[in-house]
């Protein structure tokens, strides 16, 4: 096996539950060297399972083995004088800290951003928390459940009306943050000579999903017009038919928005009378009109199959997905093909099977090289292999010059990206310092340039608002690639870039002459980076299907919805935004395994793969048991919360979040709903108990939390160490103090010169700033691109542009 790309890179974790050990699995999965520094009693995880026939063991959680494949594993008690002076030896001799602790138990302990960097100037330390390190939330309490609440995602688009607003079955937040931090602290390791040395990276799982996800698509309407939307129960309200829908044996992700798309689907249904009507090649008149079209599309889907209705349809181009539970996606032949399903030996749990590496680089694999480590299995004090003595006289208190820059300062790409995957891949490397283009042209205008709503309400594909956020960081150049003068112009530009993008369908790209083959031609160093639907091989090669169905063939949408009920939408593509994201992480761990070779290669980024990730609890389940995980509503996925759920309270569809895991928590609720006769039951004072009687809670709390307001009351509960937040619908994500006291949304001027509202940089760092400017004019960079980085002359270019090839 090659070396990992990050081999020689070395890390502390010290975190527990999600957040923080999938950070740092990501980097081992691609060869760090990660020291997972545990309490006394081990990572929470190791006693919430699953476990095999359900008998606790702390080390044979399923979950703790998914989250830390890889790793080392050493305690040390960091409470302690002793254990701080250890850690601190650790932390001089590393890259890099992966934590997610409370902030104030941080700067407790001695462990803040201040105090490591005079042991190490050069540590870059990843902080991961629901709600960052700075703003009026940031000492709250919080739990997976809070930061998603507190996000707007819930509220904007998942539950029905009148409905606790749902999270999906996993942890979401969690995983997404992991995501987050791993792409901006892997950059900012990368770029420590660049910027000066070491930062702190603050990342906010609740800012992360807020900003990308809800933000994007919904910030900059509420910012202009005052109105929002939230959720509908049914789908995607852009189009029909755009909504999970009951088939025979189980349910579809019907999404069809392109003309063509809505004929492929008629003609798989028969071309049935009632969809002739020509009216409704128009997606938006669809829309209008889906409460007629919703129930007769049903009357054909009752009829048959899943599986069926998904092959009819793939092969009539319309992007339907059957729904897969988690034992239909984990034992898909198209991932059996793939080697997504990998075996690792375990000295407790013996020969088992887990989820392999979010995506496939060749020159350099990655995955689970070793299972999860036992407790304490590793010395501290030998921990690098080599001692590295007493902190005291490692410690280096100089400071280095500051430079000027941002961490991939230097690194250009060419982004072919389309609609919102793409595009995000391009914007997380641009906001990180890369100089990107996008890639477009006028004969085919992006899709994300007709999606209202538009700047002072004139429809204009330069004033699409949810674009101009989408696309911040990029730049633009206009090709007709229909030409061959324009794909010659394209090798040319790609020549002087390090990075390609693109998220066509497997082909396309080859169609074009741009196939990786072609294009090392004329930069033999390159990274290419394409982003199918379902990777590059395999029988699922062609799928065709948006962000928001993607999610079906992973098994996520079969864990979203109320207990015990059908699967509800996430009615947006959750997926974009997290796949553009850890796409850019993707791209940063291929050069930098470029950094150390000189060769670049052409990275197969399954989609699907990388999303499947985040079901990794419910995958290890059925992996250890053969349960398949359902519907749970907001119930802690593992069951191990109780209370953990959404309540109601005063006001129009006005929430609260409230997640106990703790007896000490429970105590701290009772204390705060002053002590009701229900929550007397002494049943209720062991952890057991509560889960037992999690029903009869619910319906306790419900009853106390709808007569209060949902922000008073997240803080009264906060007082008494209960983790809380409200939930949060769009207007509230620009209103409200915490976001505001962060800057996650900022007024730009737009370079036709109006002003808009996008989002910021969603992370914070202490030492480089982000450069956030507005999506592009199309074609704005055509002139610099083609003049001064390709070299034609003045009247070369002139005439291409007269031709239509710069278009």
């Amino acid at each position: 096996m090659p070396d990992g790309a990050l081999e020689g890179l070395r890390v502390v974790e010290l975190g527990q539950m999600v957040s923080a050990p999938y950070c740092a699995r990501l980097l081992a999965d691609f060869g760090a060297e990660i020291l997972k520094v545990e309490p006394p009693g081990g990572d929470i995880t190791r006693s919430w399972g699953p476990f095999p026939d359900d008998v606790a063991h702390p080390e044979r959680s399923g979950l703790f083995h998914f989250l830390n494949t890889g790793k080392r594993s050493t305690v040390i008690d960091v409470a302690t004088a002793a254990g701080r002076e250890a850690f601190l030896e650790l932390v001089s001799g590393a890259d890099a800290l992966v934590e997610n602790n409370p902030p104030r138990l941080m700067r407790q302990l001695g462990l803040d951003y201040d105090s490591l960097t005079a042991v190490n100037p050069r540590l870059v330390m990843i902080s991961i928390t629901p709600f960052g390190q700075t703003g009026p939330y940031s000492e709250w309490k919080g739990y997976d459940l809070n930061a998603f609440h507190l996000s707007g995602a819930s509220h904007r688009y998942c539950g029905r009306p009148g409905e606790a607003p749902l999270e999906h079955g996993t942890f979401s937040a969690e995983f997404y943050g992991a995501v987050t931090a791993a792409a901006w602290g892997l950059a900012a390791i990368m770029g420590r000579d660049i910027v000066g040395g070491g930062q702190h990276v603050d990342v906010s799982c609740a800012e992360a999903i807020a900003a990308t996800f809800v933000g994007g698509q919904n910030i900059g309407g509420y910012a202009q017009d005052g109105v929002f939307d939230s959720r509908s129960g049914i789908g995607m309200g852009l189009s029909a038919p755009n909504a999970i829908i009951e088939c025979r044996d189980g349910h579809v992700w019907m999404l069809v928005l392109e003309t063509a798309q809505w004929q492929g689907l008629v003609r798989a249904m028969g071309s049935p009378e009632w969809a002739q009507v020509e009216m409704f090649d128009d997606m938006f008149v669809r829309g209008q009109n889906r409460d007629i079209i919703l129930p007769l599309t049903r009357e054909w889907t009752m009829q048959h199959g899943k599986f069926e209705i998904m092959e009819r349809c793939q092969a009539e181009g319309a992007p339907v997905c059957a729904i897969l539970t988690i034992e239909e996606a984990f034992e898909h032949p198209h991932l059996k093909e793939r080697s997504y399903i990998v075996d690792v030996e375990h000295p407790e749990l013996g020969r088992i099977r887990t989820l392999g590496p979010a995506f496939k680089l060749p020159a350099s694999p990655g995955g689970p090289n070793s299972a999860a480590p036992l407790l304490g299995e590793t010395n501290a004090s030998d921990a690098w292999g080599t001692s590295i003595g007493n902190v005291s006289t490692v410690r280096d208190t100089s400071v280095e010059t500051p430079v000027a820059g941002a961490p991939l300062d230097g690194i250009r790409v060419a982004n072919f990206g389309w609609v919102w995957a793409g595009p995000m891949v391009g914007q997380t490397l641009g906001f990180l310092g890369a100089e990107v283009y996008k890639i477009e042209s006028r004969a085919r205008v992006d899709m994300a340039r007709t999606i209202p709503p538009f700047a002072e309400g004139i429809r204009d594909t330069e004033r699409s608002l949810s674009h101009h956020a989408g696309w911040a960081g990029n730049g633009s150049i206009t090709l007709n690639l229909k030409t061959a003068e324009g794909v010659e112009l394209a090798r040319r530009f790609i020549a002087e870039c390090d990075v390609v993008i693109e998220n066509f369908a497997p082909g396309v790209m080859e169609r074009l002459e741009l196939g990786y083959d072609r294009l090392v031609e004329v930069r033999p160093d390159l990274v290419m980076f394409s982003m199918p639907a379902a990777g590059l091989y395999g029988p699922l090669r062609d799928l065709r299907t948006y962000g928001l169905s993607l999610a079906s063939i992973t098994g996520m949408d079969s864990l979203t919805g109320y207990l015990d009920g059908p699967p509800i939408p996430m009615e947006n593509a959750f997926s974009d935004p997290y796949n553009g994201i850890m796409g850019a992480f993707a791209i940063l761990v291929a050069l930098s395994h470029r950094n150390r070779s000189g060769e670049g290669q052409h990275i197969d980024y399954s989609q699907q793969e990388s999303v499947m990730q985040m079901v990794g609890p419910a995958a290890m389940d059925y992996v250890l048991n053969g349960r398949v995980a359902a519907p749970m509503g907001n119930r802690h996925p593992l069951g191990m919360g109780a209370p953990h759920g959404v309540f109601p309270c005063a006001g129009d569809d006005r929430w609260i979040s409230i997640a106990v895991l703790t007896d000490a928590e429970w105590r701290g609720l009772v204390e705060a709903m002053e002590d009701p006769e229900w929550a007397r039951d002494p049943a209720f004072a062991s952890h057991a108990g509560r889960l037992a009687g999690i029903e009869s809670i619910h319906e306790g709390i419900a009853g106390w939390t709808k007569g209060h307001d949902d922000r008073q009351l997240a803080a009264l509960l906060q007082t008494h160490g209960v983790a809380a937040s409200p939930v949060f619908n769009v207007a509230d994500l620009l209103d409200d103090v915490h976001y505001k006291d962060r800057g996650t949304f900022v007024e730009v001027t737009h370079p036709l010169g109006f002003t808009e509202t996008i989002y910021g940089a969603y992370v914070k760092t202490s030492r480089s700033e982000a450069n956030v400017r507005p999506g592009p004019v199309m074609g704005q960079d055509n002139e610099h691109v083609f003049c001064e980085i390709v070299g034609l002359d003045g009247d070369r270019y002139r005439k291409l542009v007269e031709d239509e090839v710069i278009y």
